[in-house]
């Protein structure tokens, strides 16, 4: 009996000492005192991709790299799906979430930077079936009774958030982890079209060798600026606003404009 207690005894021990104890949230950075964690898409072309060695590509990682290089800021990128990355956010598991759209629910837990990019929202189609859709707005989404591919957690602006909250309209809308597997379901004929960014979806079935099976859309159903979004239980208003003052900077340097193209914010 006593060996037993003691083997009991042991294996308690280790269960509590191996367990993992959750961590009392320190005070938000006013400087980089430690490695910053940047989320970064491994599909999402042209702005972050995964490159065959491993490593964080694309036109926001160039861009937010030369932006915390230029504060002395150490990071490292962190390849994680969108959802569970604003979950990270909200519990001070990731710092800075970049291709962030504004929104008060989100304000909650996240500081916002001033925006850096803008994104143009529609559809991606199959091949053939772009003209087949005469869409202007999203109630012709019922009318051709389609079905509409949406990468969960993503914000695709107010007017598709207020489409999605209406019951009658839900059966139109098809959640899907990332947007490579909307791709696919799109070629498959599981849903109709797929929502997002147009030309990263495409890019993203270019890569893949499937641009020849599908096509962009060309109702735009918004388009708005992107920010970084940063968690409130790291990051101070202070290191936001340093942040900010070398987003605004950068900017208004050539190699910005060359960098994003017609997707360039305008330089205060």
């Amino acid at each position: 009996m006593g060996v037993r207690l003691l083997m009991l005894g042991l294996l308690a021990l280790v269960i509590a000492f191996g367990a993992k104890v959750p961590s009392v949230s320190a005070k938000p950075m006013v400087a980089c005192d430690r490695l910053l964690s940047v989320r970064a898409s491994e599909a999402y072309a042209p702005f972050s991709m995964k490159s065959v060695g491993g490593s964080a590509v694309g036109l926001d990682n160039t861009f937010i790299a030369r932006v915390l290089d230029s504060i002395g800021c150490k990071y490292r990128f962190v390849f994680l799906p969108w959802k569970r990355s604003l979950y990270a956010i909200k519990t001070g598991d990731l710092d800075i979430l970049p291709s962030a759209s504004f929104t008060k629910e989100r304000t909650a837990y996240g500081w916002f930077s001033r925006p850096y990019r803008n994104d143009v929202s529609g559809f991606l189609v199959r091949r053939g079936e772009a003209r087949k859709f005469n869409i202007h707005d999203l109630d012709d989404v019922v009318k051709y009774d389609l079905r509409i591919g949406h990468v969960r957690s993503a914000y695709r602006g107010e007017e598709f958030k207020k489409f999605v909250s209406n019951p009658e309209n839900q059966q139109h809308v098809i959640d899907v982890p990332r947007a490579e597997m909307g791709i696919s379901l799109l070629i498959n004929g599981r849903i109709d079209m797929l929502i997002g960014i147009p030309e990263a979806s495409y890019m993203q079935a270019k890569i893949r060798s499937l641009d020849d099976k599908v096509e962009i859309h060309p109702f735009v159903l918004g388009k708005e600026p992107v920010r970084l979004m940063y968690s409130r239980q790291t990051m101070s208003p202070e290191l936001v606003r340093r942040i900010d003052d070398a987003i605004e900077r950068e900017t208004k340097f050539a190699w910005y404009r060359d960098l994003y193209g017609e997707k360039a914010v305008t330089a205060n």
